[in-house]
């Protein structure tokens, strides 16, 4: 039986090693025991495995195990796991998620399945992102295909109302919408008691340069003077093909007087004018006739105004054709004469 002396020993040395290992601050051996080199070696052991657990669990895996046998064998193949795992976890991180852990038991089932989960729903993002992605190239695919559609009617849009409104011919206005203008400038110059002038004109002789040269001549006749005419007149002026070889134009502001000097230079400029047909060369000469009279009666229908306005200029016209052709004349209201 020990004696009570090796058992107050026994105690003594029990409780410091409990100390060391359970207290924040290890005690140092007691002066009586710093002899003891065995004791001196425990401390030390026991303080570097304090040191390496507390910096194991504050995640730095750089310390050394102290000692060796089956302890230190067993710490360092914990360091060697969790160094591992550090390293699978970063992989995972990166974008690998093979990586399988199969050396910590129940922690390898929850970290695998964790990585499976983060596999599938990075799957799953990816294919909703491929799918949102094609939706999306589909989307601006078909607004694309709306936008060229949209543009294709508005084009075939315009291109209809161009051709219901021109002469195919000369790209002029045609009759029926020069009409619905002339109206509508018609009512202006009553209700502001502005000038408004309508000049017709048409090609001399045309059936005979039809008959002598051929249609193709007379289509280049009408197509030559509707560009020299359309070059020579102000944007606000309203030209039109009237119908055959005849045309028209509605000037707004602008008296007979200012009508017929342009009008004057209009003709020169055709008579002036060379075709090449064939190589034959064509000239033509144009006649016209100019007013700027219609009676402004508010009660009277616009198309009855219009009609007798473009009457006027007809007549003028006509005068033009009995005086010889290509010439300007102006038609006056007193006793219906005519200014030559």
């Amino acid at each position: 039986m020990p004696s009570e002396n090796e058992h107050d020993i026994a105690h003594e040395l029990a409780k410091l090693l409990l100390d060391i290992i359970m207290l924040t601050d290890p005690p140092d051996l007691p002066a009586c025991y710093a002899s003891i080199d065995s004791l001196q070696t425990l401390r030390a052991n026991l303080v570097s495995l304090r040191d390496f657990l507390f910096a194991a669990s504050n995640g730095d895996l750089s310390k050394s195990v102290p000692f060796k046998g089956f302890i230190g064998g067993t710490l360092k193949s914990l360091q060697a796991n969790l160094r591992h795992l550090t390293w699978q976890t970063e992989m995972v991180a990166s974008g690998d998620f093979t990586q399988r852990v199969e050396f910590m038991g129940k922690f390898s089932h929850s970290f695998n399945a964790m990585v499976e989960k983060l596999d599938l729903t990075l799957k799953e993002l990816v294919r909703k992102e491929t799918e949102s992605r094609q939706t999306n190239e589909e989307l601006l695919k078909e607004i694309s295909i709306r936008k060229q559609t949209e543009a294709a009617l508005r084009e075939s849009k315009e291109q209809l109302r161009l051709l219901a409104i021109t002469d195919s011919l000369t790209g002029l206005y045609n009759r029926r919408y020069f009409f619905e203008l002339a109206e509508i400038e018609i009512s202006k110059s009553i209700r502001y008691s502005h000038p408004l002038s309508v000049m017709m004109f048409d090609i001399d002789f045309f059936k005979r340069i039809n008959d002598t040269f051929g249609h193709t001549a007379g289509d280049m006749a009408l197509k030559t003077i509707a560009e020299i005419t359309s070059r020579m007149l102000r944007k606000s002026d309203i030209l039109a093909r009237y119908g055959g070889e005849e045309f028209i134009v509605l000037l707004p502001e602008t008296s007979a007087s200012e009508a017929s000097a342009t009008a004057e230079r209009m003709r020169k400029q055709i008579e002036n004018t060379t075709l090449e047909m064939e190589k034959r060369q064509i000239t033509v000469t144009v006649s016209f006739g100019i007013s700027d009279f219609f009676r402004k009666k508010n009660s009277e229908a616009q198309e009855i105004i219009l009609s007798e306005f473009i009457s006027t200029a007809d007549q003028a016209l006509y005068a033009s054709k009995n005086a010889g052709r290509n010439k300007v004349t102006v038609y006056t209201a007193e006793e219906a004469q005519f200014s030559v």
